[in-house]
């Protein structure tokens, strides 16, 4: 019997709920480096902590006031018994799927390294963690659900960990950093990764890792940010590129099957860019051979947005923007949970047209994932 099979046949949720909120942007952290050293590779727990060759599982890029406190993590969503918040599986069940409504959590662990290798035994380490700890230990309502982090600086060693957990029945998707040292996602230097992501039916998501070290931050053209206020202010240009790239150098092309999702970007970006590789591509087609169709047709069949961070605008307005954008098949709801910059969905929903709600909080994460239609419920849980 496997570790699924024994939590799922000790599991005392009887009761199945319908699934009405996907939340597909949820950060987990170990309680501990020293919990995470046990699932590495022997010979890298010396090499790789701390030695700034990979980082600890806390955020140090954030400069909000009290920082060193919070590392941009939420104060009530700490534990009671202690800790950061997100490293409670339990105490976090309580918060987002009780509380908060949330029926499914896609769960995505921020870790990178400098040195490729080191990178990759890094992420190795957080898929055995996330594998053990939340997607078999504490998921006995089978809520959770996970992404197999992989290093972009290797794509034939990212190739092999997606084939390595592509069986499990939580991991539901691919994680990677977009902060690829200035080859954009659409260049073949992917290919391995993206092929074995699609064969075996698993989108690849990108979310930035804000806890990188300094010299890992996207280099904007106009230098390097000088706080943490603008890198995640600027965060949208860099998706802008990669999204680009991959229309433009014809990946999803050569990956009829491959599914983007851009995490935590933003997405009131998408319909400008988009009209405007319509209209380069429209003047400028015989350049492009390879790319047969529209780019915004790319774009609606491949990408997904999350929604986080919402605009903070006049709602009324905000709505009219959305139903003008028509992509309420390409977003996902998401909250961020347990960062500060949280959005939850009392708070969303309302700020979707009416038509379009049922997709965004549910309907497309559902269908890009396979998620089923009801879930076991918690106790206390209507």
């Amino acid at each position: 019997m496997t570790t699924i099979e024994r939590v799922e046949s000790r599991t005392g949720h009887d009761d199945e709920i319908a699934v009405t909120i996907v939340d597909t942007d949820v950060h987990p952290l170990p309680v501990s480096t020293d919990v995470l050293k046990s699932y590495a590779a022997p010979e890298w727990v010396d090499k790789i902590w701390p030695t700034g060759n990979a980082v600890t599982p806390v955020p140090h890029f954030y400069d909000t006031p009290d920082s060193y406190k919070t590392m941009s993590l939420r104060l009530d969503a700490a534990p009671p018994g202690g800790g950061f918040a997100g490293s409670d599986p339990e105490f976090a069940a309580k918060q987002l799927l009780l509380d908060a409504g949330v029926s499914i959590a896609t769960l995505e662990p921020m870790c990178d390294a400098q040195l490729p290798q080191a990178e990759h035994a890094l992420k190795s380490a957080y898929n055995d963690w996330l594998a053990d700890v939340w997607l078999e230990t504490n998921n006995g309502h089978g809520r959770w659900r996970g992404s197999i982090s992989v290093s972009a600086q290797t794509p034939e060693q990212a190739a092999r960990e997606v084939e390595r957990w592509a069986g499990h029945p939580y991991m539901a998707q691919v994680l990677m950093t977009p902060q690829t040292r200035g080859i954009p996602f659409g260049n073949p230097h992917f290919d391995p990764l993206y092929e074995a992501a699609a064969r075996n039916g698993l989108p690849v998501a990108t979310h930035l890792m804000g806890q990188t070290p300094f010299e890992l931050i996207p280099l904007y053209p106009v230098g390097n940010p000088a706080h943490w206020h603008d890198f995640f202010a600027s965060w949208p240009l860099l998706y802008v590129s990669h999204l680009m790239s991959l229309v433009f150098d014809g990946a999803f092309d050569r990956h009829p099957d491959l599914r983007v999702v851009f995490v935590e970007g933003g997405f009131t970006w998408a319909m400008p860019v988009m009209s405007r590789m319509d209209r380069i591509w429209e003047a400028r087609r015989g350049d492009l051979p390879h790319v047969r169709r529209r780019p915004s047709d790319y774009v609606r069949e491949h990408v997904r947005f999350t929604t986080q961070p919402l605009e903070d605008v006049d709602s009324v307005r905000f709505r009219e923007y959305l139903e003008l954008m028509d992509l309420g098949d390409n977003l996902m709801f998401s909250t961020d949970y347990p960062h500060w910059s949280y959005d939850s969905p009392a708070y969303a929903i309302n700020r979707f047209p009416a038509d379009q709600r049922e997709r965004i909080m549910r309907g497309n994460a559902t269908a890009l994932y396979g998620l089923p239609a009801t879930v076991k419920a918690l106790p206390g849980e209507r």
